[in-house]
């Protein structure tokens, strides 16, 4: 998403509509030098006989990441400042942490999966 609005801004194009992404400009030029603070999030859908189209997810903000690493392994949690190689999970010592993320992922999948014309409303 991000790639699409960097390019937009290169084109000189104004998006209108909502996207989740930002444009990248001003770090590639050195106009800004960091990026700002937001949700990231990655989805996968694994196929074949073992996955059946089952999705798994990870979500990181700041230096916290919550994943999976299959469909249907459970949830953990490391601290990427201090544990860059995921060797130590602490979704046990962190819940608070731990439920904040959760529940932003569940509010990112919603979102992601609703249906605009079904949204009440519009």
């Amino acid at each position: 998403m991000d790639l699409y609005a960097t390019l937009c801004e290169v084109a000189g194009v104004e998006v209108r509509h909502e996207i989740d992404g930002l444009s990248v400009m001003g770090v590639l030029t050195g106009k800004t030098a960091a990026l700002k603070e937001r949700d990231l999030v990655w989805m996968r859908r694994e196929g074949g006989l073992n996955y059946g189209g089952q999705c798994y997810y990870a979500i990181r903000r700041g230096a916290w990441k919550l994943l999976q690493n299959t469909p249907y392994s459970p949830l953990e949690l490391y601290n990427l400042e201090a544990d860059p190689g995921e060797e130590t999970d602490l979704l046990d010592d962190e819940r608070k942490v731990a439920n904040e993320l959760s529940a932003a992922l569940r509010r990112h999948i919603q979102k992601a999966g609703a249906i605009p014309w079904q949204q009440p409303g519009r």
